[in-house]
C-alpha cells in the first residue's frame, strides 16, 4: 500500500505531492491494511505560482479486502478483472484555491472546496510497467469542473530493502476547470487588474515524478520523491501564471498496520 496524503488546507502543494508518489488506489489486488504516518512536502503556494511553501503533515489511510478504502484523500472501491486489470471509484475533494495565498491571485476571488467523484484503472503491462488513467469531477466555481489523467508507470524493487517507482503523465481539463483556475472574467479583470482571459479545454500539465522507497522493516518505511511539472497549452499563459514549471518535493515516514 502507498503512502496517502491530502485536506483542504494543503491546497495545490498537496495535491501534487499525491501525485508525487504515484497515489492511485489501482496498483495492486486489495490487501486489508492501514498505513499511518508524516510527511514533509515542499512545492509552491499554487498551481503557476512562483512563492514556495512547505508543510510538515500526518498521513492515514486504510484499505479493506473486499476493496473498499479509506482515508484522508477520499473514500471509494476497487476491483480487479485478472491479474492485469484493475479498476475502481472514488468519492475525492477538490481543495479549491484562497484568494489569499499570493498578492497575484488578489481580485480574483476564492475557489471553494468541493466534493469530487471519479473512477481509475490501471492495467498492469510487464516488467514493471503499468498504463493508468482516472477521471474526476465537482470541482471549480460552479462544480463543473473536470480533469482527465492519462499516464504510464514503471516500479521496481532495487534488493530487498528499497523500491523505486516513476511515472509520466498528462493532465487534460475541461473549460470549467480552466476557467476557474486559470481564467479572468470581466468582473476579475476589474478588481484584479489582468486582462480578461477564456481559456479552452486542453492539455492543463504533463509531469513526471521519481520515488525512492527504504523498507526500514516489514511496518515502517520512508519515502523521498520528486515530482517536475510543466504547464501547457492555454494554462501556462494565464496572466495569474508566474512560473510555468516547477518542482515539488516530499520526504514520508509511513507505518504498516
Amino acid at each position: 500500500m502507498v503512502l496517502q496524503v491530502s485536506a483542504l488546507s494543503f491546497s495545490a502543494l498537496a495535491a501534487a505531492s499525491l501525485a508525487m508518489l504515484g497515489v492511485a488506489h489501482a496498483q495492486q489486488p486489495p490487501r486489508e491494511g492501514g498505513r499511518v504516518g508524516l510527511a514533509a512536502l515542499g512545492g509552491y503556494e499554487y498551481q503557476g505560482s512562483d512563492e514556495t511553501r512547505t508543510l510538515v503533515l500526518p498521513t492515514l489511510d486504510y484499505t479493506w479486502a473486499n476493496g473498499w478504502f479509506a482515508g484522508v484523500n477520499g473514500v471509494g472501491r476497487q476491483w480487479s478483472a485478472g491479474d492485469s486489470l484493475q479498476y475502481g471509484l472514488k468519492l475525492g475533494y477538490d481543495m479549491g484555491r484562497e484568494e489569499g495565498r499570493s498578492t497575484a491571485l488578489r481580485g480574483l476571488g476564492n475557489v471553494d472546496a468541493s466534493a469530487e467523484v471519479g473512477g481509475f484503472a490501471r492495467f498492469a503491462l510487464g516488467r514493471g510497467f503499468a498504463a493508468k488513467t482516472s477521471v474526476r469531477a465537482g470541482s471549480g466555481l460552479d462544480n463543473k469542473g473536470a480533469l482527465w489523467d492519462v499516464g504510464l508507470e514503471y516500479g521496481q524493487p532495487l534488493g530487498a530493502s528499497w523500491r523505486l517507482g516513476s511515472e509520466l503523465v498528462a493532465t487534460y481539463a475541461n473549460a470549467d476547470y480552466l476557467q476557474s483556475y486559470f481564467g479572468v472574467t470581466a468582473k476579475q479583470a476589474q478588481a484584479s487588474g489582468y486582462a480578461v482571459y477564456t481559456p479552452s479545454a486542453g492539455l492543463r500539465d504533463v509531469s513526471a515524478r521519481v520515488s525512492l522507497t527504504y523498507l526500514i522493516s516489514p511496518q515502517w518505511s520512508l519515502t523521498g520523491g520528486l515530482r517536475h511539472t510543466q504547464l501547457m497549452g492555454d494554462a501556462k499563459d494565464a496572466p495569474m501564471v508566474r512560473k510555468t514549471s516547477a518542482n515539488t518535493a516530499l520526504l514520508a515516514l509511513g507505518y504498516a498496520f
